[in-house]
């Protein structure tokens, strides 16, 4: 199998790169649509040219590539938001006061907020309304909500959109960043008196399908089964992970099994298996494979309005549709081919599933299955079945676990040693938690469903709890706070694509570049170290509270006022693995430090602040002291001055005004995130 001559898994591959492309480059919308209008004459011309050629046409294909390229280009222009003439970002209209918006999902709570998806529709000024477009975070503040808002409800909020908050401090999760790629770019803060619930509603699929997991949610409510466990029947079938609590959540990731939370293509994949196996009899019927596989798919499809038609379940069921028809030709070229048909049409529709998370794990995990599998269980043909069964799950854990590795530990930083165990457990189970969940739903859709099946469903979802949390308890094979950039991933799927090449190939030519795969590897890790080889001094931000952090090669001189463990101190542990620093020596704040090459003076509470001879670079203020700042510049006369999060709000704006009379560089954690001072090596 020589992946490279399937044309789809070309034009693939050059759409993906033409869409990143299109994401990273400001390119102009003219100019572009006359190139790719020009391209597609000169495709035209090429097919017709290409017609009368007895051999491969080179022209034709360079034509061809470079269409699909600038489609890619295309597609990502027209998907940003800041090229959409009516999207709310480009409005100029200052005299905006209320406008009116769609509830398009209902998002997991926080401590302080319960938020959702809208899409904004109309805004409102005192002389007209306007049509438009986009989509917002709406926050409302748990302390006044008093309505139940679903999908598909249309409300009128006041027009004052704020940029989403991004992080204060390095190396943690950018929630701005990530909701920019769901194509959200403002959000709004209300309370619950000030929105108004519009009598119309839209009612559409997504709402309907809302509704449905309302209800289904309600009646399982009413049953004996307890609330952990109906919490992990929300997620598996119903893509509802609100209610799991954090130890569960952390005990499934600890043991390699979180991806079962995520309705996904996991679910997916063990739902088109299933139905296969019983839709068997039809392949003995003529035209049965043409009737099982509509069958298929319509049953799919049902499944995700169960979920709510989520994105990530539209998604998997689009892809394992291509797939279930590929399966039906009995060829594995033919699913490879239908994996790569849906990636092209989902990327077509959506370039921004690039960016998901889910999205990059579904396609690698499954196109690592389809490729790497088959060659890793002939490597042993055990005599008996039911051992030929569970190395047949194990090999397609390994495969999967192979594809999805690099990603897992660039985003999640973390590898669990026994996924192999967890797999082998729980994924034999799932498919009978999930056919026997959805049999426990339409039971209880109709009231026919009996206690004693509730009550045995519960057990077994208590069950999968108990051992997930006994693999999870093995700490010693949980590897965590793993650093991986994205150059050591992507080199990593380089080599595993190359390896992939010189299993069904087993050329020369292959085997240099399966070499070269693990040199350009090498390369990416010890330009990784290099990288983390500057010192850096930092002060972060932390409300109340001080921390300042001088980092050299892996160790990092902790300066801090911390009430509890360092090693529970998220800030810490994020920048810790982003720096890849193992070992954290704690110290007491001093009143004078040496950050890198920078002499710095802490003035605290105390005041305190005039040294004989001692004109610090900078001034780091904490703990609100009350001085005269004009007066301490003039004696001082520091480069800047930094302001942690532990100063009262009221003295950061004073101090703020009086650095810009003084002409003084003034740096507020709190709005312009950590300070931080890099020396080279």
């Amino acid at each position: 199998m020589q992946f490279l001559n399937f044309t789809i898994i070309k034009l693939s591959l050059f759409l993906i790169l033409g869409i990143i492309t299109g994401f990273s480059f400001e390119i102009p919308g003219t100019a572009l649509f006359i190139f790719f209008g020009c391209l597609f004459l000169l495709f035209i011309a090429g097919f017709l040219r290409a017609r009368n050629q007895i051999f491969d046409d080179v022209f034709f294909g360079i034509c061809t590539w470079s269409l699909i390229f600038t489609l890619g280009v295309a597609a990502a222009f027209l998907h940003q938001p800041k090229n959409l003439a009516n999207h709310y970002i480009n409005l100029e209209d200052s005299e905006a006061e209320i406008m009116q918006i769609r509830i398009t999902e209902s998002l997991k709570p926080n401590l302080y907020n319960e938020p959702y998806l809208a899409e904004v529709e109309k805004i409102f000024s005192t002389e007209n309304s306007r049509l438009v477009k986009g989509r917002i975070l709406l926050s409302i503040s748990k302390d006044s909500v008093n309505k139940d808002l679903a999908p598909g409800m249309k409300l009128l909020v006041p027009y004052n959109l704020k940029n989403i908050a991004e992080p204060l401090n390095p190396y943690r999760f950018n929630y701005r960043n990530y909701m920019q790629k769901q194509r959200v770019e403002k959000q709004l803060q209300v309370g619950d008196s000030e929105i108004k619930i519009l009598n119309e509603k839209e009612e559409s699929a997504v709402s309907y399908a809302s509704k449905l997991r309302e209800t289904i949610i309600q009646k399982l409510s009413e049953t004996k089964i307890e609330k952990n466990e109906l919490a992990i029947i929300q997620a598996l079938l119903l893509g509802q992970r609100q209610d799991i609590s954090k130890e569960i959540y952390e005990e499934y990731a600890a043991a390699g099994a979180i991806h079962i939370l995520a309705v996904s293509g996991l679910h997916v994949g063990i739902i088109l298996f299933i139905l296969n196996w019983l839709f068997k009899p039809f392949n003995y019927f003529k035209n049965g494979l043409i009737f099982k596989t509509i069958l298929l798919i319509i049953l799919m499809w049902g499944f995700t309005i169960l979920a709510g038609l989520s994105p990530s379940v539209v998604r998997a069921v689009t892809m394992f549709s291509f797939i279930a028809i590929g399966m039906q030709m009995r060829r594995k070229t033919s699913v490879l081919n239908s994996l790569f048909i849906s990636l092209f049409i989902l990327l077509l529709v959506n370039p921004y599933f690039i960016f998901q998370v889910g999205f990059q794990l579904s396609y690698l995990a499954v196109f690592a299955i389809v490729t790497i599998q088959p060659k890793l269980f002939k490597l042993w043909q055990p005599k008996f079945k039911i051992t030929k069964y569970f190395w047949g799950l194990l090999s397609v854990s390994i495969a999967a676990q192979i594809g999805v590795l690099p990603l897992s530990l660039f985003y999640f930083h973390q590898f669990p040693g026994l996924f192999f165990l967890s797999n082998l457990v729980v994924l034999p189970v799932l498919g009978i938690i999930l056919g026997l969940g959805i049999l426990v739903i339409i039971l209880s859709l109709l009231n026919l469903l009996p206690n004693f099946i509730a009550e045995t469903y519960g057990k077994l979802i208590s069950l999968m709890n108990q051992f997930i949390s006994w693999v999870a308890g093995k700490e010693e094979f949980v590897f965590t706070d793993i650093h991986f950039n994205i150059w050591q991933n992507l080199s990593a799927y380089l080599l595993i694509f190359f390896f992939i090449l010189l299993l069904y190939q087993k050329s020369f030519r292959n085997l240099v570049f399966f070499l070269c795969g693990i040199l350009i590897f090498q390369s990416s890790m010890l330009y990784s170290k290099m990288q983390n080889s500057t010192s850096e001094s930092i002060v972060f931000h932390k409300s109340r509270k001080t921390m300042i952090g001088i980092q050299k090669d892996k160790k990092l001189i902790l300066y801090h006022n911390l009430a509890n463990e360092i090693q529970e101190e998220i800030r810490l542990k994020d920048y810790k693995t982003g720096r890849n620093i193992n070992q954290i020596e704690e110290k007491q704040i001093q009143n004078i430090l040496a950050l890198s090459e920078t002499s710095v003076l802490i003035v605290d509470s105390s005041a305190v602040y005039k040294l004989n001879n001692f004109k610090p670079d900078l001034v780091l203020l904490r703990n609100s002291p009350k001085i005269n700042l004009e007066r301490l510049i003039r004696g001082l006369n520091p480069k800047i001055i930094v302001a942690d999060g532990s100063n009262y709000h009221s003295y950061i704006s004073r101090w703020a005004e009086t650095t810009k009379k003084q002409k003084t560089r003034f740096h507020h954690t709190g709005k312009n995130g950590a300070f931080r001072i890099s020396t080279e090596p």
